[in-house]
C-alpha cells in the first residue's frame, strides 16, 4: 500500500490493552502528524491516550534499526548489527539443531502482547502457525491476565461467552464494579462513555476498590474501599443478606442454575457453623458490617443491576472463587440474561463479533503445555522436575517475559539456563537484553490488517507509515524462517500478508469493502445483547455445556481438583514480618509494560509506591522519602506517596515499570515483579500478583 503525502487513514491499536479502537492517522508529507478519534464513530466509541500517542513510539530513536546479535554475557547489553541474513540463518540452523537433538518439544514459544487483535498480525496465531508446522513446541494453556476467571467460567457456564454489549448498560439501574479500573485498565472502547452517560441520567455507580482509582473518581457515585484478595469474604456476607432478608429469587435460582442450595447451606453457617454474615466479613474484608449490609439491601432492591468484576479480584490466592460468587450474586438477585444485567463473569469481548476469518494454526495432537505462571520452574527444573521436556530454547515474540512475569530473579535465571534465546521486539527490553539474537518488529502503523475489539465491531487499520529502519512483519520473519525449514509453503500458502488480508476480506460477511476501508469501521448487527438470555428464555431447549445444562454453583470440576464443589471464602492474610497487602494496577498509560521506556510516560507517571498516611506515620515516613520495599523474593529502593486514596494496609505500586538494577543488585526501576512469587493460585495455577505481602522501612 503506497503511502500518500498528505492525508488521513483509519488505524486501530492492535495492542492488548482491553478495547482495541476506531483511530485516525493524519499524515503530511509521509509523516504521522498525530492520531485522533476517528470521526465517523458510532454512537460512543472512544480512543485514548495509548493510542493518541503512537507515533511517539514509531519514530522514537530508541527502536531497534537493524537484528542484533550477542556479543557478550547474556545479559550485558552487549550486542552488534547483522544483517537479515545472517540472523535467519542463524536462528533456523540452531532451531534444526534443537530439534534433533531433544526435540521441538525443547522449544518454548511465548507470543506476547506485540499484536494481539489482528487478523493476520497476530502473535500469537503466527507463532503457533509457525511453530506447529515445525512440529510442536511446548505450549501453555492460559495467561498471566486472566487464567482464574477462565478457568472458573468454563466449570460455572461451561463457555466464556457470556458478557454484554456496551448499550444494554443504558437499561441498568444499579451498575458494581467490583474491582473493575475501566478508565485505565480499558474494558472496550465504549463502556466508559455508557457508564458515565448512565451515571448522569442519575444511575447508582458503586466501585469496591481497596483504591480510590481513576474510575472511582471519574465513574462512580460510592466507593467501597476494600482489602484487597478479600472479595470472596464480601460477596459471601452480601448473599447472606440477600437469603437472610429474602431479597434472594431462590427459584430464580434453582430453575437456572445447579447446587444453589448447597451454597446457601454455606453461606448460612449450616455445614461449618460459621454463619457468613457481615459482621463476619468486616475483620477479614475490611468493609464495615453496616456498609455492607446497606449495599447488599440496594443491590437486593434496585433491578436490573450489572456486576462487573474486574480481573485484579481473580490474580490472588484463592481468586477462582471471586469468579464463581459473582454469577451466584447475579443469580440470586435474578439479573442474569437480562438487558441490563450480567452474568457476573467476565463481560469484555465476551459475545460475538461480525464473521472475519483469521490466521490459523494446524490441527495437530495436543502438544505438552507448561502453565504460565510456572514457565520458569519448568525450564530450571525440566523432566527431573516431572515436567515433560528439558526447555532448551525460548523464542519470544513480543513479550517482555523478564518485566511481567512473576520472581524476576528467577526468570532470568530461566533465560540463562536455555541455550539459545530469540526476541522480536521494538525496543531493548528488559527481556531482550537477555537474548541471543533480537529481530526488530514493526508497529501496527506501519502494515495493514483488520483489527477485533471488544466491541461488536470491525476497525480497519490502513498502513499510515513505510516501514522505518530495518523492521520487518512478524508474518515475512515466519516465513522467510519456515523457507529455510522446508515448511515454507504450508507456512504461508505462496500469500503475502496483504494478499491474506484480501482473501479474508473477501470471505467475510463485510460487503462494501471499498467503503469499510475509506470509513475504517464495520458495525455488527446486535448491539442490545447480553450473554444468557437465550438460555434464560428457554433452558430446556437451549442448554449450557455444563454437566448439567444449568449454571454450575454446585462443581464437581472443583471437587475432583481438591477444593471445594461449591464456592467458598479462601482467603490469604498477611503476616507480622509482611504486613502489608501490594496492589499492581495497571497504569493508563501503558499496556502492560508497553511505553513505560517513553520520554511522555516517565514524564506523566515516574515510579513510586503509595500508602496511606497512617501507615507511614507508623514507619516514620513522609512523602518524597525514598523507602525500601521488601517481601519474601526480593526488594527495591523506590520514592513513596502518602495518601488517603487507599486503604489502611495496601500499598500500590503501578505495573509496567522496567526492572533496574545498582552496583549491588537492587531494583530501582520500579517493577513489580522483583516482589512477586511463582507459587500460583489453585486450581487454575493462574496468577496470584495481589496476593503479595510486603513491609516498607526508610531508606
Amino acid at each position: 500500500m503506497k503511502i500518500s503525502s498528505k492525508s488521513t487513514v483509519p488505524v486501530s491499536c492492535n495492542r492488548d490493552c482491553g478495547a482495541g479502537c476506531p483511530l485516525l492517522a493524519h499524515i503530511q508529507e509521509g509523516k504521522i502528524t498525530k492520531i485522533t478519534d476517528n470521526p465517523l464513530k458510532d454512537g460512543l466509541l472512544k480512543g485514548c491516550i495509548r493510542g493518541y500517542r503512537m507515533p511517539a513510539t514509531l519514530y522514537s530513536n530508541k527502536r531497534i534499526r537493524m537484528p542484533l546479535l550477542r556479543n557478550g554475557n547474556r545479559g550485558s547489553c552487549s550486542f552488534r548489527e547483522i544483517s537479515w541474513e545472517e540472523a535467519l540463518l542463524r536462528i533456523s540452523e540452531k532451531l534444526d539443531e534443537i530439534r534433533n537433538r531433544y526435540s521441538s518439544f525443547s522449544i518454548f514459544p511465548f507470543d506476547g502482547s506485540g499484536s494481539c487483535r489482528g487478523a493476520v498480525h497476530n502473535t500469537g496465531l503466527l507463532t503457533k502457525r509457525f511453530f506447529s508446522l515445525f512440529g510442536g513446541f511446548m505450549g501453555r494453556p492460559d495467561s498471566y491476565s486472566n487464567a482464574a476467571a477462565a478457568y472458573s467460567a468454563m466449570h460455572v457456564f461451561g463457555t466464556r461467552m457470556v458478557g454484554f454489549d456496551s448499550p444494554t448498560l443504558q437499561n441498568s439501574k444499579l451498575i458494581i464494579l467490583w474491582g473493575a479500573n475501566l478508565c485505565e485498565t480499558r474494558f472496550g472502547c465504549q463502556i466508559e462513555s455508557w457508564i458515565k452517560k448512565t451515571k448522569k441520567n442519575g444511575v447508582p455507580v458503586i466501585a469496591i476498590d481497596p483504591r480510590r482509582s481513576l474510575t472511582v473518581e471519574k465513574l462512580s457515585t460510592q466507593w467501597i474501599p476494600i482489602n484487597p484478595g478479600t472479595d470472596s469474604a464480601m460477596m459471601a456476607a452480601v448473599l447472606y443478606v440477600l437469603i437472610l432478608e429474602r431479597y434472594a429469587d431462590l427459584d430464580f435460582a434453582a430453575t437456572y442454575s445447579a447446587g444453589f442450595d448447597d451454597l446457601t447451606a454455606y453461606i448460612m453457617g449450616q455445614n461449618d457453623g460459621i454463619p457468613k454474615d457481615p459482621c463476619w466479613a468486616q475483620g477479614i474484608c475490611g468493609v464495615a458490617a453496616k456498609t455492607i449490609i446497606d449495599f447488599a439491601r440496594k443491590y437486593g432492591k434496585i433491578k436490573p443491576a450489572a456486576l462487573l468484576p474486574g480481573l485484579s479480584i481473580q490474580r490472588t490466592l484463592g481468586g477462582e472463587e471471586t469468579y464463581r460468587f459473582a454469577p451466584a450474586l447475579q443469580l440470586a438477585t435474578g439479573n442474569v440474561g437480562q438487558l441490563g444485567g450480567s452474568s457476573g463473569g467476565e463481560f469484555w469481548g465476551k459475545l460475538p463479533i461480525p464473521n472475519f476469518p483469521k490466521m490459523t494454526v494446524p490441527a495437530f495432537a495436543p502438544f505438552p503445555k507448561i502453565p504460565i505462571y510456572q514457565w520458569p520452574d519448568a525450564v530450571l527444573n525440566g523432566k527431573a522436575g516431572g515436567h515433560y521436556a528439558d526447555i532448551k530454547a525460548i523464542y519470544n515474540v513480543g513479550s517482555n517475559l523478564l518485566n511481567q512475569g512473576s520472581d524476576i530473579r528467577k526468570n532470568i535465571s530461566a533465560f540463562q539456563k536455555v541455550d539459545f534465546v530469540v526476541s522480536h521486539d521494538l525496543f531493548m527490553t528488559p527481556t531482550a537484553m537477555f537474548s541471543d539474537i533480537i529481530l526488530p518488529a514493526t508497529t501496527f502503523l506501519e502494515r495493514e490488517d483488520v483489527v477485533f475489539p471488544a466491541d461488536n465491531y470491525l476497525f480497519y487499520s490502513a498502513k499510515a507509515s513505510n516501514t522505518l529502519h530495518k523492521a520487518r512483519n512478524d508474518y515475512d520473519i515466519f516465513w522467510d524462517l519456515s523457507e529455510r525449514l522446508g515448511f515454507g509453503e504450508a507456512y504461508s500458502e505462496n500469500r503475502t500478508a496483504e494478499q491474506w488480508l484480501n482473501k479474508f476480506l473477501d470471505a467475510s460477511e463485510i460487503g462494501d469493502i471499498d467503503l469499510f476501508k475509506s470509513t475504517g469501521i464495520f458495525k455488527g448487527a446486535g448491539q442490545r445483547r447480553v450473554g444468557l438470555m437465550e438460555y434464560i428464555r428457554n433452558p430446556e431447549k437451549i442448554p449450557l455445556k455444563t454437566p448439567s445444562g444449568k449454571i454450575e454453583i454446585r462443581s464437581e470440576a472443583f471437587a475432583k481438583a481438591g477444593f471445594s464443589a461449591t464456592p467458598e471464602c479462601r482467603v490469604a492474610q498477611p503476616g507480622a514480618s509482611y504486613p502489608l497487602r501490594l496492589i499492581t494496577p495497571h497504569s493508563r498509560y501503558k499496556v502492560n509494560s508497553q511505553n513505560s521506556n517513553m520520554s511522555w510516560t516517565e514524564k506523566l507517571l515516574p515510579p513510586s509506591i503509595e500508602m496511606h498516611l497512617f501507615d507511614g506515620k507508623e514507619r516514620n515516613i513522609k512523602t518524597g522519602d525514598f523507602v525500601h520495599v521488601i517481601s519474601t523474593e526480593g526488594e527495591m529502593k523506590i520514592e513513596v506517596k502518602l495518601t488517603e486514596n487507599i486503604i489502611q494496609g495496601t500499598v500500590c505500586l503501578y505495573q509496567g515499570f522496567w526492572s533496574t538494577r545498582d552496583e549491588n543488585g537492587t531494583e530501582i526501576g520500579g517493577s513489580a515483579n522483583i516482589l512477586t512469587s511463582t507459587i500460583p493460585t489453585q486450581p487454575s495455577k493462574g496468577s496470584r500478583t495481589h496476593s503479595v505481602f510486603v513491609e516498607i522501612k526508610k531508606v
